[in-house]
Protein backbone atom coordinates (compact mmCIF):
# COMPACT_ATOMS: atom_id res chain seq x y z
CA UNK A 1 0.00 0.00 0.00
CA UNK A 2 1.31 3.50 -0.77
CA UNK A 3 1.65 6.26 2.54
CA UNK A 4 -0.20 8.84 1.75
CA UNK A 5 0.49 12.37 3.91
CA UNK A 6 -1.43 15.75 3.50
CA UNK A 7 0.28 18.47 4.86
CA UNK A 8 -1.38 21.65 5.05
CA UNK A 9 -2.14 25.25 6.55
CA UNK A 10 -4.27 25.68 9.09
CA UNK A 11 -7.02 22.72 9.52
CA UNK A 12 -7.15 22.16 5.65
CA UNK A 13 -5.46 18.40 5.78
CA UNK A 14 -8.08 17.23 8.17
CA UNK A 15 -10.86 18.45 6.33
CA UNK A 16 -9.67 17.07 3.20
CA UNK A 17 -9.34 13.68 4.95
CA UNK A 18 -12.72 14.04 6.75
CA UNK A 19 -14.48 14.08 3.49
CA UNK A 20 -12.39 11.58 1.99
CA UNK A 21 -13.86 9.00 4.80
CA UNK A 22 -16.98 10.49 4.20
CA UNK A 23 -17.14 9.26 0.13
CA UNK A 24 -14.94 6.54 0.19
CA UNK A 25 -15.06 4.70 3.93
CA UNK A 26 -12.18 4.56 6.31
CA UNK A 27 -8.70 5.86 5.35
CA UNK A 28 -6.27 4.71 7.47
CA UNK A 29 -3.19 4.94 5.01
CA UNK A 30 -3.35 9.40 5.46
CA UNK A 31 -1.50 10.76 7.85
CA UNK A 32 -2.48 14.62 8.26
CA UNK A 33 -0.09 16.94 9.50
CA UNK A 34 -1.63 21.22 10.40
CA UNK A 35 0.74 24.18 10.29
CA UNK A 36 -1.09 26.98 12.41
CA UNK A 37 0.58 30.56 12.30
CA UNK A 38 3.47 30.67 15.41
CA UNK A 39 4.36 26.95 15.08
CA UNK A 40 7.71 25.82 14.65
CA UNK A 41 8.23 25.50 11.16
CA UNK A 42 11.26 22.25 11.69
CA UNK A 43 9.05 20.80 14.13
CA UNK A 44 6.87 20.51 11.11
CA UNK A 45 9.89 18.56 9.40
CA UNK A 46 10.27 16.64 12.42
CA UNK A 47 6.43 14.90 11.84
CA UNK A 48 7.11 14.56 8.56
CA UNK A 49 9.88 12.28 8.51
CA UNK A 50 7.72 10.42 11.43
CA UNK A 51 4.47 10.63 9.05
CA UNK A 52 6.54 8.65 6.22
CA UNK A 53 8.46 6.31 8.51
CA UNK A 54 4.70 5.78 9.93
CA UNK A 55 2.85 5.40 6.48
CA UNK A 56 5.50 3.97 4.19
CA UNK A 57 4.96 0.28 3.63
CA UNK A 58 7.67 -0.33 1.46
CA UNK A 59 5.58 0.71 -1.64
CA UNK A 60 6.10 4.37 -1.04
CA UNK A 61 5.10 7.43 -0.05
CA UNK A 62 2.86 10.35 -1.50
CA UNK A 63 3.12 13.73 0.09
CA UNK A 64 0.19 15.94 -0.53
CA UNK A 65 0.99 19.63 0.09
CA UNK A 66 -1.33 22.78 -0.18
CA UNK A 67 1.18 25.47 -2.20
CA UNK A 68 4.45 24.83 -3.97
CA UNK A 69 7.07 26.87 -1.95
CA UNK A 70 5.19 27.10 1.39
CA UNK A 71 6.47 25.72 4.74
CA UNK A 72 4.58 22.24 4.43
CA UNK A 73 6.22 21.68 0.79
CA UNK A 74 9.53 22.86 1.76
CA UNK A 75 9.98 20.92 5.28
CA UNK A 76 9.00 18.21 2.97
CA UNK A 77 11.71 18.08 0.75
CA UNK A 78 13.93 18.86 3.62
CA UNK A 79 12.53 15.53 5.53
CA UNK A 80 12.66 13.66 2.35
CA UNK A 81 16.16 14.56 1.90
CA UNK A 82 16.84 13.62 5.33
CA UNK A 83 15.53 9.87 4.06
CA UNK A 84 18.40 7.09 3.20
CA UNK A 85 18.47 6.63 -0.33
CA UNK A 86 16.12 3.45 -1.15
CA UNK A 87 13.49 5.29 0.83
CA UNK A 88 14.43 8.70 -0.61
CA UNK A 89 13.57 7.72 -4.26
CA UNK A 90 10.32 6.25 -3.76
CA UNK A 91 8.64 9.63 -1.88
CA UNK A 92 6.78 11.93 -4.28
CA UNK A 93 5.29 15.64 -3.13
CA UNK A 94 2.79 16.65 -4.69
CA UNK A 95 1.31 20.57 -4.04
CA UNK A 96 -2.08 21.84 -5.08
CA UNK A 97 -4.24 19.29 -2.96
CA UNK A 98 -7.51 18.85 -3.09
CA UNK A 99 -10.42 15.88 -2.50
CA UNK A 100 -10.74 14.36 -6.20
CA UNK A 101 -6.79 13.77 -5.86
CA UNK A 102 -6.80 11.93 -2.43
CA UNK A 103 -9.67 9.85 -3.72
CA UNK A 104 -7.94 8.75 -6.72
CA UNK A 105 -4.86 8.21 -4.29
CA UNK A 106 -7.20 6.13 -2.56
CA UNK A 107 -8.53 4.40 -5.52
CA UNK A 108 -5.49 3.62 -6.53
CA UNK A 109 -4.37 2.29 -3.24
CA UNK A 110 -7.09 -0.23 -3.38
CA UNK A 111 -6.29 -1.55 -7.00
CA UNK A 112 -2.59 -1.97 -6.03
CA UNK A 113 -1.08 0.08 -8.48
CA UNK A 114 2.41 1.43 -8.51
CA UNK A 115 3.43 4.52 -6.73
CA UNK A 116 4.48 5.25 -10.53
CA UNK A 117 0.91 4.54 -11.52
CA UNK A 118 -0.79 6.16 -8.40
CA UNK A 119 0.95 9.43 -9.70
CA UNK A 120 1.02 9.81 -13.14
CA UNK A 121 -3.08 8.75 -12.32
CA UNK A 122 -3.43 11.73 -9.76
CA UNK A 123 -1.91 14.26 -11.51
CA UNK A 124 -4.40 13.72 -14.73
CA UNK A 125 -7.35 13.80 -12.34
CA UNK A 126 -5.86 17.36 -10.94
CA UNK A 127 -6.25 18.76 -14.59
CA UNK A 128 -9.81 17.04 -15.25
CA UNK A 129 -11.06 18.15 -12.19
CA UNK A 130 -11.70 21.79 -12.42
CA UNK A 131 -14.27 22.54 -14.26
CA UNK A 132 -15.50 26.00 -14.93
CA UNK A 133 -19.31 27.15 -15.34
CA UNK A 134 -19.84 28.65 -17.98
CA UNK A 135 -18.24 27.77 -20.09
CA UNK A 136 -17.07 30.18 -22.81
CA UNK A 137 -16.72 28.03 -25.46
CA UNK A 138 -17.19 30.17 -28.87
CA UNK A 139 -17.52 26.59 -30.83
CA UNK A 140 -21.27 27.28 -31.20
CA UNK A 141 -20.87 31.01 -32.64
CA UNK A 142 -21.88 31.90 -36.14
CA UNK A 143 -24.51 28.71 -35.38
CA UNK A 144 -28.38 30.18 -36.32
CA UNK A 145 -29.98 26.70 -35.77
CA UNK A 146 -29.18 26.38 -32.08
CA UNK A 147 -33.06 27.49 -31.57
CA UNK A 148 -34.16 24.86 -33.44
CA UNK A 149 -32.29 22.06 -32.61
CA UNK A 150 -33.72 22.02 -28.96
CA UNK A 151 -37.74 21.02 -30.36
Amino acid sequence: MIGIIIATHGKMSDGIKDAAELIMGGTDSIETLNLFHGDDVSELGNQLTEAINKVDEGNGTIIFADLFGASPYNQSMIAINGLPEDKKDKVYVITGVNLPMILVALTQNMVGSSIEDAVAAILEEASNSMVVWPTNDDSDEGDTDDDEDDF
